[in-house]
């Protein structure tokens, strides 16, 4: 989630194994060090060809792979279905991107298991860029970063705040005052979402350092709300590991701030990329496709146009 607010529908399967990198050439005599890692060749690229190592949260790759299933990620028109959400149709977005300006710079989908690992890696130029958007408000200190065009702008970055179906009293909640008794969980290095929730006055706010956990601490009772973007399901829910979690109805936030891709300021190609990479954005949304693209996969969802904006 900041990498945020991200809901999957990632089961108790095996997750990716981490292995070591393989070297990704770019013809500059770079060859990426060995750090923890699969390298994945983006869809319909292959696996001979000389790819920027653009970086993605692990469990974000795993629903974008079950998303493709095996189709060409530049081909893709419909942005819905099973494993579609935010994260991932933004992987498939700036790939369409990059392939309607410059076909020499093709991804390599390399996972990370946190957001500071990344921001690492991409600081020291071993990587060319994320594959999913962030924060702008979240790196304060830029140093080693560049950031491509916001992606999602100012005010349109809605979330829900999401429990179980068996918590009653979170689902009778239907004022900010309602919510603020209950306990919320985040991360504290998800800066927005942590003074969002702090501004609002929620006082049971508790740290939790890994995404994955929460859904099963909010099962087990130890919490009762958690964010998250509403969903392209019938009833909004979304699965997350085997547990089922439905938004509070009637109520929304939206979040303060814009999300870019960043762009490594050291990697030899950054500056290239970002270059690329903004025109072909301009191009998409000029299509309709980056609005289309968040429509169909849930997240500007018209089911919750009339709920109240907190």
């Amino acid at each position: 989630m900041s990498a945020s607010l991200h809901a999957s529908d990632v089961t108790d399967a095996a997750r990716l194994p981490r292995r070591h990198w393989l070297g990704l050439s770019l013809g500059l005599g770079l060859a990426l060090a060995a750090r923890g890692g699969l390298a994945t060749p983006a869809a319909g690229v292959p696996a001979t060809d000389k790819r920027l190592p653009a970086l993605i949260p692990d469990d974000v790759l795993l629903d974008y792979q079950r998303f493709l299933a095996g189709r060409d990620a530049v081909g893709i028109s419909d942005f819905g279905g099973p494993h579609a959400r935010r994260d991932v149709i933004e992987v498939l977005l700036m790939q369409q991107a990059l392939a309607l300006q410059d076909s020499e710079l093709r991804l390599g989908l390399t996972p990370m298991p946190t957001s500071q690992r990344l921001q690492a890696e991409l600081r020291s130029g071993h990587a060319a860029c994320s594959a999913t958007s962030y924060w702008r408000e979240d790196f304060p200190q830029a140093d080693g970063l560049l950031f491509s065009d916001a992606l999602l702008g100012e005010g349109e970055f809605e979330v829900g705040f999401y429990t179980t179906p068996e918590n009653e009293r979170a689902l009778s909640a239907r004022s900010l005052r309602d919510l603020q008794g209950l306990r919320v969980l985040s991360n504290r290095s998800w800066r927005v979402d942590w003074l969002t929730l702090e501004q609002l006055g929620f006082t049971e706010l508790q740290h939790v350092a890994s995404w994955n956990l929460m859904p099963r601490m909010v099962q087990q009772g130890r919490a009762d709300l958690l964010l998250a973007p509403f969903q392209p399901t019938s009833d909004l829910s979304m699965t997350v590991e085997g547990v089922r979690l439905v938004p509070v109805p009637g109520l929304k936030l939206r979040m303060r701030g814009t999300r870019h891709f960043l762009v490594s300021r050291t990697h030899p190609l950054g500056p290239r990329l970002r270059e690329q990479l903004n025109a072909g954005l301009a191009r998409l949304r000029q299509q309709g496709v980056v609005r289309r693209a968040y429509e169909q996969c849930g997240f500007f969802n018209a089911r919750v146009a009339g709920w109240a904006r907190l």
